[in-house]
């Protein structure tokens, strides 16, 4: 059929509702940050009127606090919180759910400060607390229980943390409903804890089955969402379905970074795995380059010492060793190892990991030295 000339033009609707999303996506990260300006404001009007130490200035600062975190400033939002909680503590006592809740929102904090064992001795105390007043299968203490099996994990007790993972996804299936989103949190937190332990085929089944559903439920561009596509490709990854695998990541960074924008810590993490991933198909230079960005952009962010600084460190270094540019590796390998001591433990098996590569590339470089040769020039 030949065009009727003097019809009317049809806009190109995919592209379209792409320029309608990424106008939603920049008013979205405004709101964010009007958001906190806003519960900066309110937080002054509050304490001019109430008082500083009154209620109703705890629960602007509260809100507060919220904001701070959901944008990853977790010193910031940490700092609001333990100052929350301490004066819930004088006002309406320890075991109060206002005081409990104040206490809990500030381990979220410890564990984005990647702060695990502090982390972890303050959900036990929350989680028996709220038992003993709300009940063991109250919602509270199944989330208190959920964010200590997290911190389990960040130490690497990772049958501790399937453990916590296991009995509240069955508890929160009975009671919450198999779709509820704390029910799938914990599911994901079995897969991933399954993940580190080696058992591959039943965590992938998990993160496929969560993933199915929070598409479903939540949306494609939902965040839960995409930290389940970010956790199956790197399941995936490990079981050798490298292309597979990249494609997932570049899928969710693409999202991450129009979402959340393109420092955020998530969208950071999906742009280490995406390196990993291109490190294993041996397309070096491209995952140097990426591990270069990510450790510039954590460094400037959450500061040298942070233990994904040293992940990065430890990933650059094994890929910088890949191409046998072993004096540059040991420079970042050697990073990766002191600031894995001083955050995490010399006895933690990521401390160790990097340990034993460290001495594995001195060992090359010793070797190639030996043999008169030049190494990683």
């Amino acid at each position: 059929m030949h065009a009727i000339h003097g019809a009317l033009a049809m806009p190109d609707l995919p592209k379209a509702l792409e320029e309608v999303n990424q106008r939603r996506l920049a008013h979205l990260r405004v709101s964010q940050q009007k958001l906190t300006e806003t519960a900066k404001a309110d937080v002054a009007k509050t304490e001019a009127a109430e008082g500083p130490d009154s209620l109703a200035a705890l629960a602007a600062r509260f809100a507060l606090a919220n904001a701070l975190f959901d944008q990853g400033r977790y010193p910031e939002a940490e700092a609001e919180h333990l100052a929350i909680f301490t004066q819930h503590r004088k006002k309406i006592g320890p075991e109060h759910p206002d005081t409990l809740e104040s206490r809990h929102q500030r381990g979220r904090c410890l564990l984005g400060m990647a702060m695990a064992k502090k982390a972890e001795s303050e959900y036990r105390e929350i989680a028996t607390i709220r038992a003993k007043v709300l009940g063991a299968e109250h919602p509270d203490t199944l989330a208190s229980r959920m964010n200590l099996g997290t911190a389990l994990f960040s130490q690497a007790k990772y049958s501790e943390a399937e453990k916590e993972y296991r009995e509240t996804a069955e508890i929160k299936y009975h009671v919450l409903g198999a779709e509820h989103p704390d029910t799938l949190a914990s599911r994901m937190g079995l897969a991933n804890a399954l993940y580190v332990q080696d058992k591959y085929g039943e965590a992938e089944a998990e993160h496929r089955t969560v993933l199915a559903i929070r598409e479903r439920v939540l949306g494609a561009e939902h965040p839960h969402t995409l930290a389940s596509r970010n956790n199956l490709a790197a399941v995936l990854d490990v079981q050798g379905k490298h292309a597979e695998s990249e494609a997932e990541h570049r899928a969710v960074l693409a999202i991450r970074e129009r979402v959340l924008g393109e420092e955020h810590p998530d969208t950071l993490t999906t742009r280490n795995n995406l390196a990993a991933a291109l490190q294993n198909q041996c397309k070096y230079a491209e995952a140097e380059a990426e591990h270069h960005a990510v450790l510039a952009i954590r460094e400037r962010v959450i500061g040298a010492e942070h233990p994904d600084v040293a992940q990065s460190c430890f990933n650059l270094a094994l890929c910088l060793t890949n191409q046998e540019k072993l004096r540059e590796a040991l420079d970042f390998m050697q990073r990766a190892e002191a600031v894995r001591d001083k955050a995490l433990g010399p006895d933690h098996p990521y401390s160790k990991t990097a340990k034993t590569a460290r001495a594995q590339i001195e060992a090359e470089l010793e070797g190639g030295k030996a043999k008169g040769k030049e190494v990683g020039e």
